[in-house]
């Protein structure tokens, strides 16, 4: 029987919950019928001494006896009623059984023989038939009890059983489930949800709580997928340069000469900056990256990005101009200066003819803004360009110089420094704003 409860429950290894259910039920009806079976003791002990004490004498002193199966004959005074008047229920001019269990006649005779714990009455001439057995009045009662006690014990060890298997099934239904699902997880079936019961809903958070960590694990291994779909493709490309390079040159199509040596250093230049990008994104997407923060000048640091790119810039025929406040801030001056050159090279490859850089405090925090009169980014597509190779139109192709993940290291680098970065439409040029607001101050923990 306990075999096909653990199989209905679905629990068949260890200690399962209908068993501990079903055992903890038998407990405490174990406990409710001993717990009882004392209490009714003490109440007789109690009733016995508020008897007088020659009364509680003899009665030890037959319970003892009958315990060691000895006899003890008493003649107490009796009430002699008759049946018809005092007791119907008694035979007529039979007295009702006293302490000891005996039975008097209307004459005073005995009619009864004490043996052992039974008594057997005598035919006193009232047509009562033969010898007829009964307990004395006083154990009988208290065996009564306690056989009730038993059979209440016997129905409530039922109705535990009952009980622990509907709560067995109730809860383990829906933790199977969300085992099975697990199970299924672990075998690597991303796509696997568990079914939410209506029910008690610490068991239905549960599985809403399994389900949502099933579809972030199933949305992280598609971005890797997808994040390594990527990376192969923007490798190939200029290693397909490079090859494709190589084997015109062996095959004398294109003489080897300063200006080949040129192309194919460009394309080596773009293959190591793709790496060097990607193992800068991996180690800030770990946390991994060290930052080697120190008091710096954010409007110096804005001044001589623009000064180093501001040729760049004239060979595309883009103005580059600067609007700075003087700004302090608690930051890597390697990783912010990174952070600028990411934003006004991505501004360079996009504008038409000017790009806008500014710093300037705002707060307890600095502004480090750079707007461009270029076409813009939809307000739609504003999250998605902080996304690693993300390229929203033609306009933004790897020919222009860019690795896809320039912005995508912007992003990661603000926050690493507690501050945040966004994209918005341009007030000033009418083209794309991006801006990245970092503390002035290291960041409390929180």
């Amino acid at each position: 029987m306990l075999t096909r409860l653990l199989r209905a429950t679905g629990l068949r290894r260890g200690p399962s919950l209908a068993l501990t259910m079903l055992l903890a039920m038998l407990a405490v009806s174990l406990l409710t019928v001993a717990s009882m079976f004392v209490l009714s003791n003490a109440v007789v002990e109690r009733e016995v001494r508020r008897l007088p004490p020659e009364m509680q004498t003899y009665l030890r002193a037959q319970a003892e006896a009958q315990r060691r199966g000895q006899v003890i004959v008493s003649t107490p005074n009796p009430e002699v009623r008759t049946g018809s008047v005092a007791d119907p229920y008694l035979p007529p001019g039979q007295s009702s059984p006293d302490v000891g269990g005996s039975v008097y006649s209307a004459a005073g005779q005995v009619l009864t023989i004490v043996e052992g714990r039974r008594v057997r009455t005598r035919d006193d001439g009232s047509g009562g038939g033969g010898p007829k057995t009964f307990a004395p009045r006083t154990q009988d009662f208290v065996r009564q009890v306690q056989a009730a006690l038993v059979q209440v014990g016997v129905i409530a060890a039922i109705a535990s059983a009952l009980l622990a298997f509907l709560l067995a099934r109730r809860v383990a239904q829906p933790v199977s489930a969300i085992s099975r699902a697990a199970q299924g997880l672990a075998k690597g079936n991303l796509a696997v949800r568990a079914p939410v019961f209506r029910g008690e809903r610490e068991v239905a958070d549960l599985a809403r709580t399994f389900n949502e960590m099933a579809s972030n694990l199933q949305h992280l291994e598609l971005e890797r997928r997808q994040a390594v779909a990527d990376i192969a493709h923007e490798l190939r490309t200029p290693l397909a340069v490079i090859q494709a390079r190589l084997d015109a040159l062996e095959d004398g199509v294109y003489p080897l000469n300063t200006e080949q040596v040129r192309m194919l250093s460009i394309q080596a230049q773009v293959l190591t900056r793709l790496v060097d990008d990607l193992r800068t994104l991996t180690l800030l997407e770990a946390g991994q990256l060290p930052l080697y923060r120190a008091q710096t000048d954010l409007a110096a640091l804005g001044a001589q990005v623009v000064h180093d790119l501001t040729d760049r810039a004239a060979a595309r025929g883009v103005a580059l101009t600067l609007t700075c406040h003087p700004a302090q801030a608690w930051a890597d001056p390697h990783r912010v200066r990174q952070i600028l050159a990411n934003l006004v090279e991505n501004a360079v490859r996009h504008a038409r003819g000017h790009v806008q850089v500014s710093v300037e405090p705002l707060g307890d925090a600095v502004v480090l803004r750079v707007d461009d009169d270029g076409p813009g980014i939809p307000a739609e597509s504003r999250d998605a360009v902080f996304t690693r190779f993300t390229r929203l139109d033609d306009s933004r192709q790897r020919d222009t110089g860019g690795s896809g993940l320039g912005l995508a290291i912007v992003h990661a680098l603000a926050a690493a420094h507690g501050g945040r970065a966004r994209a918005d439409e341009s007030e000033f040029l009418g083209g794309a704003s991006f801006i990245v607001q970092l503390p002035q101050h290291t960041p409390t923990p929180a």
